[in-house]
């Protein structure tokens, strides 16, 4: 008489979702320890009659197990692309200078749409009213905003700020860094031409260089955490929110499967 061998449920499920366009799989087995269902759930890329000899080839190529095609159920969902945020754009720059110390608060609005939305990002700086530290106060107060959209600790950080001469035009150059949950470091230059005044093209230019990248870093999602008091930090989710833990179940015994 031959010797029944054992495999676990676990080990079956995990050799199925590593086949083509299965996402879960979920193997069911009875008190004997054979199989009685097998659940899959896949894309649109592949049609059920595919995935159903997959499996059946993969459980008889790995352990030479031999399935009924009748106990393969296969669930198909719609893929969805998600949906890629807008860019941000400059919404308004506005400047209050106290008389009697002559420092300025910069206050720069950036807006992005969301779906049927306009999220509303504001940043805020504080400057001694020179023109150097003004256009740098603005590219920091542009940098804040731009950090609420993100997930920290990623954010980013004026470095310098100039005007230059591009043949018969001026224009703004700003340096950025972004920092990474890594604590990488990665330089990025944007640059506007001075269309009406310097302090427009100074938020434009910080844009130009953080835009791009922002396509490809976590985003903070949600219109409510956007716009919250841009005075709390840098960008930072709010204490309660990043103290959230997700409970998980405690781990089921495993099933093992008789072959």
């Amino acid at each position: 008489m031959s010797q029944r061998r054992v495999v676990s449920v676990k080990d079956v499920e995990n050799i199925l979702v590593c086949l083509p366009g299965v996402q879960k799989a979920r193997v069911v087995v009875n008190d004997w320890g054979a199989i009685e269902e097998i659940h899959i759930l896949t894309g649109l890329d592949r049609s059920p009659k595919q995935i159903v000899r997959d499996v059946q080839s993969a459980l008889k190529a790995q352990w030479d197990i031999t399935v009924d095609r009748r106990k393969v159920s296969v669930a198909q969902l719609k893929s969805t692309t998600p949906v890629t945020p807008g860019r941000l754009r400059y919404a308004g720059l506005e400047i209050k200078t106290e008389t009697s110390t002559g420092k300025s608060e910069v206050c720069v609005t950036l807006e992005r749409a969301n779906e049927e939305q306009t999220a509303v990002y504001v940043g805020k700086a504080e400057t001694d009213g020179t023109e150097g530290s003004l256009l740098y106060a603005i590219a920091r107060a542009t940098c804040l905003a731009v950090n609420l959209t993100i997930q920290p600790p990623n954010a980013f950080f004026p470095e310098d700020v100039a005007i230059i001469q591009v043949g018969p035009r001026q224009a703004v150059a700003v340096l950025v860094t972004l920092v990474t949950p890594r604590r990488n470091h990665e330089e990025l230059l944007g640059a506007a031409l001075i269309r009406r005044e310097p302090m427009e093209a100074c938020v434009r230019a910080t844009l130009d260089a953080l835009n791009r990248r922002l396509e490809v870093l976590p985003t903070q999602g949600s219109l409510q955490e956007s716009q919250k008091d841009p005075g709390e930090g840098e960008g930072q989710a709010d204490d309660a929110e990043a103290g959230q833990a997700v409970s998980t179940p405690e781990d089921e015994p495993e099933q093992h499967i008789m072959y």
